[in-house]
């Protein structure tokens, strides 16, 4: 019966509250372009925005971005799949487009492959390029959505094929930008073993944040040329046999019924259920100033008590009730505290038997980012979770 009542409350709010509220009740995709200093090119990328975000304006959201993106059903399929996964975040997920440009004898693979270094140029590609790709990743795109949109600090990154090697060369080279990688099926044999050589001489020991990385082949070992199978034992060998990778969580998963293309859905799903429980592990860590922030809650009834729980000392260290708010008026619940950011927080009744769904969240948390131009959060409880 409580999880029918339960279920109850969630229909009716998905049912009444965007009829109220003219809510954005259909995710959105946009499509849009920057002008590219650093490859002199106009680019397109896509950008996906979870349900509700223009009402939850207090609301910041960690970015997933997808590689290869112009093949449009991979960028499709991550949004899409976030809500199938354990514990489904909403996410804002930007699709890295690689489109070709004939008049530039510029390709796809010109975005994903380092000039080589071990061999002469390939014929795979006459303009590798990938060291101004990542530039214009994190010189123009990344600055772009953060200005743009209500993001956190958390990236994570998906790629398949080339653009995969691309994100597993970046997780090991690049200064820490990306929390999670997910690359499924990368060609780790080109320049002679570079990327396989490389990831086998990494330092996965260096002091940092704790990091997800994700390695994922289909059915190439025996489908793909010999030198596919040769490299990609060299990283397997080398995961299996070291066992202790310092601040990573590092996976490997194979799905040998799969070929090159067809792997990506499945390798998808499981990786995405694995970074799910990664970062459901390790939080953001609140950081920095301390900051005295207002909290002011609405809630539906007059006899309702309000409190909050939190991702840090002064909202109760997610004890759902150690930290109540004062009753100003009938409805309005209100306390003052001195909080770090990024904020991550719930309302209550005072247990977790009794969470509020609210105008900024539905049976998730509420994350905000940083400091916003007012010092005051204000949320509107829409109803209780009672069980």
């Amino acid at each position: 019966m409580k999880n029918i009542a339960k279920a109850a409350i969630l229909f009716c709010l998905t049912i009444l509250l965007p009829v109220g509220l003219k809510a954005q009740e259909i995710p959105r995709v946009q499509a849009l372009q920057i002008k590219s200093k650093i490859l002199s090119q106009d680019r397109p990328i896509l950008v996906f925005t979870p349900r509700f975000y223009d009402e939850r304006e207090l609301v910041s959201y960690d970015v997933i971005y997808v590689f290869d993106a112009q093949n449009r059903e991979m960028f499709d399929m991550v949004h899409a799949a976030m809500g199938f996964t354990d514990k489904p975040r909403s996410c804002i997920v930007v699709g890295i487009c690689s489109p070709p440009y004939p008049d530039q004898d510029y390709y796809r693979n010109s975005d994903y492959l380092p000039k080589p270094v071990n061999v002469e140029q390939l014929s795979l590609t006459n303009n590798p390029n990938a060291e101004n790709f990542w530039k214009y990743v994190t010189n123009e795109v990344m600055p772009f959505i953060d200005k743009k949109f209500r993001t956190t600090s958390e990236k994570y990154a998906i790629g398949h094929s080339l653009s995969a090697s691309f994100v597993l060369d970046k997780a090991i080279h690049a200064p820490p930008v990306f929390k999670g990688c997910l690359a499924i099926s990368p060609n780790l044999a080109y320049d002679e073993y570079r990327l396989a050589n490389d990831f086998i001489a990494a330092d996965f020991n260096k002091p940092g944040e704790k990091r997800f990385l994700y390695i994922s082949q289909g059915n190439e070992l025996i489908k793909m040329r010999e030198e596919w199978g040769i490299s990609y034992k060299k990283v397997k060998t080398f995961i299996d046999a070291k066992d202790d990778f310092g601040k990573y969580t590092v996976l490997v998963k194979e799905f040998p019924e799969e070929n090159h293309l067809h792997t990506y859905v499945p390798s998808l799903m499981y990786g995405l259920k694995k970074l799910n429980a990664f970062v459901g592990s390790n939080p953001a860590k609140p950081q920095g100033d301390q900051w005295l922030v207002s909290f002011k809650v609405i809630v539906p009834n007059k006899n309702d008590d309000a409190f909050i729980a939190g991702n840090q000392y002064s909202l109760g260290d997610w004890d759902p009730g150690k930290v109540k708010l004062k009753k100003v008026s009938d409805f309005e619940r209100e306390i003052t505290l001195s909080v770090q950011f990024p904020l991550e927080f719930r309302i209550t009744r005072g247990s977790w038997d009794s969470k509020a769904a609210t105008d900024q969240s539905e049976d998730d948390n509420i994350v905000i980012a940083k400091p916003g131009k007012s010092k005051t959060v204000k949320v509107k409880v829409e109803a209780w979770y009672d069980r």
